[in-house]
């Protein structure tokens, strides 16, 4: 058995192997709180299925490390703020007095 053959699901936090194990994390997925694993397949011993568990939680950690290539796409019909530098006043005038 490959223990290297998980396919991701698109929100990041879940995985399932080829032997039809699944596991998902809670939290952040490059630092997990919590592991909900799935029912292991009936033949697998304790330390395949630990082993599975490992290297399922360090696909979800390693996916959620890579930086994203893609730029979300805009929503139609809404207009991208422009690139322009923000302006702002302050005011460091100690002569005037402001109203109590």
């Amino acid at each position: 058995m490959d223990f290297n053959e998980w396919t991701l699901a698109p929100d990041g936090r879940s995985a399932s192997h080829s032997c039809g194990f699944t596991l998902s994390v809670e939290g952040n997925p490059r630092d997990p709180q919590g592991v909900n694993p799935g029912r292991f397949p009936a033949d697998l011993s304790i330390i395949d299925q630990a082993r599975l568990l490992r290297h399922g939680v360090e696909a979800i950690t390693k996916a959620a490390q890579r930086p994203a290539s893609v730029k979300p796409k805009p929503l139609a019909g809404v207009k991208p703020a422009p690139d322009r530098p923000v302006l702002s006043i302050k005011r460091n005038n100690t002569d005037t007095e402001t109203p109590a």
